[in-house]
């Protein structure tokens, strides 16, 4: 009996020093934000709201939703194809447009921005401001942004791609991803955290974002055409969902890391007042 009560002693030693260090701590805090439902909820909302509503803007703009969901799961040719057969064209979405289906969408989009402006308040335990009409104008004003920074990405990406290849539209892919989503999680708390403050944030989600996309690059294209092969659109569907829960936790895993940075900065530098290198040496 010692045995097995030492190894149970040593095993909870290991996962109270685990809890203790930054891994463990940044493990509560993605535990905390509900990262995986809300990341599924996210997937599922972005299917029923945000691709309808980048259909119809994005051809408005003079862009193709198509294109940019092969640009940024790096999608080969044949899965191309799967993907053109599963969405029609935003010109036909336009055709069809009544005035209560374009409230449905702009109003599903703004559910989108809304949704993100929770995570972020629930990640930085900040309280929202009070005010419809000033919820409102973020929202509507990410739904814009949202929808340049995915057609300035999409015309990027096939100028940088005969280019550079996909060494380029990885990196480039960093950058942008990094600098929207730093002004961007700025935005979503309402202007209440500073901008500075935010920087580690969006540079963490702009990698976790690059990092999903060289997986997409390598590893979608078979699932789209084995789902389109096997279960038909469904299954290219199922494809596309994997990848925006990924998405979802990409953006939970940045700012829960730009949280984390903020700490660990407020800390030293408490720290540093509380022993002021002055009182380090001897008498």
């Amino acid at each position: 009996m010692q045995a097995p009560r030492g190894s149970l002693r040593s095993l909870r030693d290991r996962l109270a020093r685990f809890e203790q260090s930054a891994a463990g701590r940044y493990w509560a805090h993605l535990s905390t934000a509900d990262f995986m439902n809300s990341s599924f909820a996210f997937a599922a909302l972005a299917v029923l709201s945000a691709f309808p509503f980048l259909a119809v803007s994005s051809t408005i703009i003079g862009g193709d939703i198509r294109q940019a969901i092969v640009a940024r799961m790096g999608l080969n040719e044949r899965a191309s194809r799967d993907i053109d057969g599963l969405i029609g064209t935003g010109n036909q979405a336009i055709a069809t447009l009544t005035w209560l289906s374009a409230i449905v969408l702009v109003l599903g989009g703004i559910g989108m921005a809304s949704t993100l402006s929770a995570w972020y308040h629930r990640i930085y335990e900040r309280t929202p401001p009070k005010g419809f009409l000033r919820h409102l104008a973020y929202q509507a004003g990410g739904v814009v942004a949202f929808t340049l920074y995915i057609t300035f990405q999409v015309e990027l990406f096939n100028w940088a791609r005969p280019v550079g290849g996909r060494g380029l539209v990885f990196l480039l892919t960093f950058v942008t991803a990094a600098l929207f989503w730093w002004w961007s999680s700025y935005m979503l708390l309402y202007r209440r955290v500073p901008m500075r403050q935010m920087f580690a944030a969006g540079v963490a989600t702009g990698a976790c974002i690059s990092g999903l996309g060289i997986v997409s690059a390598f590893f979608f294209s078979d699932q789209v055409t084995s789902g389109q092969r096997s279960y038909g659109p469904a299954g290219v569907v199922i494809a596309l969902i994997t990848f925006l829960v990924g998405f979802g936790v990409c953006l939970h895993a940045g700012a829960v890391f730009g949280r984390m940075w903020n700490e660990h900065r407020a800390e030293s530098a408490l720290r540093s007042k509380q022993d002021p290198p002055w009182r380090g040496g001897g008498s």
